[in-house]
């Protein structure tokens, strides 16, 4: 017959203290002296006290393919905040670079193959398709961090582009602007994305959404810009995919005579150091990083803790940071 557990309650009643002392003597706590720590603990040793054993922290597993590099870039704000809440939530964590070759060789990372085993595993930026399932028969617990497609069926924490573009293209609208372009890469779903936004904007105030502009942030986008500008045509505000295009974009105009905020008006994303430092400084979108950092870990715990719930897309919402490269006209 199994002889029954002694709690916590049990050797206060014992001592005539309250539970929340003994708690704290036995886990070796401050707020208690050592004689009645010494005295709490010899009286559980006594009554036979087994100490609960402390589950071990879930291991999880975090990919990404870009190189550490110094940046103003996203990227390193992204794998400290996904560091910071897995730190927060308690966890053993380890983090490697997959390149694109070993994704395209099917290679495990390098602690799956030394046979390390972990309960999860967070993807960061897009990762080839297959090699995303490959690594789900090893770890069936996985989330993609701004890495979403609609093609996949796991979870994914990503910021909600078609949300920007829309709040993005109102703004400009409000200032009194009509001839909206865009530049960035045009094949990339999130810019689809924050097309759709901007269409739709233009779409809900009357104003004609097929002659938005959108140039393709490539090597002839300065040719580009000087065939808008000699027809007549430059837009009277650009919204850029992100800080860096948009600093490049100033570039491009002011080396062709145009001053920004004064005759085009510039809207980025990202809300990078560089974009304080622009000349003129950028007004952007924040990502709220820190917050899609700890969706990204709690939904990945909520996954390993409930395997056959279904999937979720969580897409967080972009800040507004006003500056000085849009004026009202």
């Amino acid at each position: 017959m199994k002889s029954k557990k002694v709690t916590l309650t049990e050797i206060a009643k014992a001592l005539g203290l309250s539970p929340v002392s003994v708690s704290r003597a036995l886990a070796d706590q401050g707020g208690i002296s050592d004689e009645m720590k010494a005295k709490i603990v010899e009286k559980a040793a006594e009554m036979g006290y087994i100490r609960p054993r402390k589950a071990a922290p879930p291991k999880i597993l975090v990919l990404h393919q870009k190189p550490y590099q110094h940046d103003n870039s996203n990227f390193s704000y992204k794998v400290q905040g996904i560091e910071k809440a897995l730190q927060q939530a308690d966890t053993d964590y380890s983090i490697e670079f997959v390149d694109k070759e070993h994704q395209s060789r099917l290679a495990l990372p390098y602690r799956l193959s030394k046979g390390y085993k972990f309960d999860g595993v967070i993807f960061i930026g897009r990762f080839n398709s297959d090699y995303i399932s490959f690594i789900h028969e090893q770890i069936p617990a996985l989330i993609l961090y701004v890495g979403y497609s609609p093609a996949y069926d796991f979870d994914s924490v990503w910021f909600s582009f078609l949300h920007a573009g829309y709040k993005q293209c109102q703004y400009l609208i409000g200032c009194g602007h009509q001839a909206i372009g865009f530049v960035g890469n045009l094949s990339a779903y999130r810019n689809k994305e924050k097309k759709t936004g901007i269409t739709s904007a233009l779409e809900e105030h009357g104003l004609p959404a097929a002659q938005a502009i959108f140039l393709e942030r490539d090597e002839a986008l300065g040719s580009r810009l000087s065939g808008l500008i000699a027809g007549g045509g430059l837009p009277t505000a650009f919204i850029c995919e992100h800080d860096f295009t948009a600093v490049e974009l100033i570039r491009l105009l002011q080396e062709r005579g145009v001053k920004v905020p004064e005759d085009v008006s510039i809207l980025s994303s990202g809300n990078t150091e560089i974009s304080a430092l622009s000349t003129p400084p950028l007004t952007t979108m924040d990502l709220n990083i820190d917050y899609s950092c700890q969706r990204v870990v709690a939904t990945l715990l909520s996954r390993i803790a409930d395997p056959q719930k279904p999937a979720e897309n969580i897409a967080v919402l972009s800040t507004f940071v006003e500056r000085e490269s849009v004026r009202s006209i």
